[in-house]
């Protein structure tokens, strides 16, 4: 297991693996300071779709570009719809969904690369990212792990289709499970709480009821089992225990802020 940091560069923020860098690769989890956006969107908000007005966003999203020194067109963004799609990208994806909302690749909530220079750019405000590396195939691919997305194990699907298109074996994948909501915060209801022990049968212990009947849900521990079973190493399995809801003075939070809030970026791709 790999130690994260936050990483201050005197104006932004962010969450990092040094030992991924060491690798030539780049990793970021952006926290909310540093930007140009106001009001509930203050300050480092990185998404075009929450309202905020686009050339801010879009100067937030250049400042934290240019703390890995790439600009915008190199950026490949996924739609993220809550689903277990996942797609490859490469040179002629450059600049979707960087710039505009609608042109990010569609209905897939996953991408992989082994395009030096292609950043994959995805974002948060509870939800879990994923970043998994093969440090032998020199395969990086990012994954948005909402609780939908877990449900449908996309973890396991973006480590298939990593495995499939260019011969990852689960084993030399190195992973980053980074902040989001953490379980005291992720309540839940009875009947998602069945369907969640349902779909993980015999992992009772991801779900917790208290005295209160009050049913809470870890997805970081979940999402780290479904890796494990999928054939990654735990020893080699990271995660960033900070929770996005307790945090207002790191991280926009979707739950916290019921809906009225910016959003965080995960960034990751090959340098060289």
């Amino acid at each position: 297991m790999q130690p994260w940091i936050i990483r201050d560069t005197g104006t932004i923020k962010y969450i990092t693996l040094p030992g991924w860098e060491a690798e030539g690769v780049a990793l970021a989890f952006s926290t909310r300071l540093g930007g140009v956006s106001q009001g509930i969107h203050e300050s480092l908000n990185m998404g075009l779709h929450v309202e905020d007005q686009d050339e801010l966003v879009l100067e937030n999203r250049r400042r934290l570009a240019a703390v890995f020194d790439f600009n915008l067109d190199a950026v490949v963004c996924c739609q993220q719809v809550h689903g277990n799609q996942v797609a490859v990208v490469g040179e002629a994806d450059r600049g979707r969904g960087a710039f505009r909302l609608g042109d990010e690749i569609p209905g897939c909530d996953a991408l992989v690369t082994v395009q030096p220079g292609i950043f994959l750019l995805s974002f948060y405000a509870d939800c879990v990212p994923l970043y998994l590396f093969d440090p032998l195939q020199r395969v990086v691919a990012s994954a948005h792990c909402g609780w939908k997305g877990t449900m449908g194990r996309i973890g396991r699907h973006t480590i298939d289709m990593m495995n499939r298109q260019f011969g990852t074996r689960p084993e030399s994948v190195w992973a980053f499970i980074g902040p989001g909501i953490g379980a005291p915060c992720f309540e839940i209801n009875p009947d998602l709480a069945a369907r969640v022990n349902a779909e993980f049968t015999g992992w009772h212990d991801i779900i917790n009821r208290d005295r209160q009947d009050r049913y809470t849900w870890d997805l970081q521990e979940t999402n780290a089992r479904i890796l494990q079973a999928a054939g990654v190493m735990s020893r080699n399995i990271s995660i960033c225990s900070l929770c996005t809801v307790c945090q207002p003075d790191l991280f926009f939070s979707y739950r916290r802020e019921k809906g009225l809030t910016g959003r965080m970026a995960a960034v990751l791709g090959l340098q060289y």
